[in-house]
């Protein structure tokens, strides 16, 4: 997935899905999976909306620090509620692609096709990708594969409930 560095085009243009859907609420047929809907539509208007107007500088996912998502645990409160604290620090240290596509496939549950389409990257690597995340998570931890799974399904579950 890309980003782009005017927030408040992004902004506009989550709107401007959100007013396309209700216009067009009619014609929509239905969907299994919504995340994944409204990613890939976003995505299109996004190109749609840089196609139109001069082109918004776009910067790679490649580049360190582009995927800024952050684990953290909360302060404070029941220790054994929270994940473990060796996996989120191992999980910062991976590189934006690699978070972004723990985190699609064992957060938002997509398919590894899904991710290929939103990341812009064939399903190949995809499934590359998400093996060296894993293979990652596994020498930062020193953790067998099922156990990194394991500790990234109660992550889900704790950051979702």
């Amino acid at each position: 997935m890309r980003k782009l560095d005017n927030e408040e085009v992004v902004k506009d243009a989550i709107q401007d899905l959100f007013v396309k859907l209700w216009l067009r609420r009619g014609t929509i047929s239905v969907t299994d999976n919504i995340k994944y809907y409204l990613l890939a539509s976003l995505k299109h208007l996004l190109i749609n909306a840089g196609m139109q107007k001069a082109r918004t500088p776009v910067e790679s996912i490649d580049e360190p620090g582009i995927f800024t998502l952050h684990f953290t645990t909360q302060d404070g409160g029941e220790r054994a509620n929270q994940p473990d604290p060796r996996l989120l620090d191992a999980l910062n240290q991976l590189t934006g692609r690699q978070k972004e596509v723990l985190y699609l496939r064992y957060f938002e549950e997509m398919s590894y096709e899904q991710i290929a389409e939103l990341m812009d990257i064939s399903v190949k690597g995809i499934y590359k990708l998400n093996y060296r995340a894993l293979d990652a998570l596994k020498e930062l931890m020193q953790l067998p594969k099922k156990d990194i799974l394991l500790l990234l399904a109660a992550c889900r579950i704790w950051l979702f409930s």
